[in-house]
């Protein structure tokens, strides 16, 4: 229940802030700005970079799909 209070509150200020017409965009904007710092961190701190954390991720959930 509280990460639909956060999400609602995040849409809340994002609409404040953008307007009507571009809500959703800032909203968005928002919501990938931590998926980008997450990224770059993986890429950073995983041996061989992000490319090998994303095949190894794959086959991982492939694996558990099984």
């Amino acid at each position: 229940m509280r990460s639909l209070t956060d999400f609602l509150i995040t849409f809340h200020v994002v609409k404040g802030l953008c307007g009507r017409g571009s809500a959703l965009v800032g909203l968005l904007l928002t919501l990938s700005i931590p998926v980008g710092v997450l990224l770059l961190l993986i890429g950073e701190a995983y041996p061989g970079g992000l490319t090998s954390f994303v095949s190894r991720a794959s086959q991982v959930f492939w694996h558990g799909l099984h």
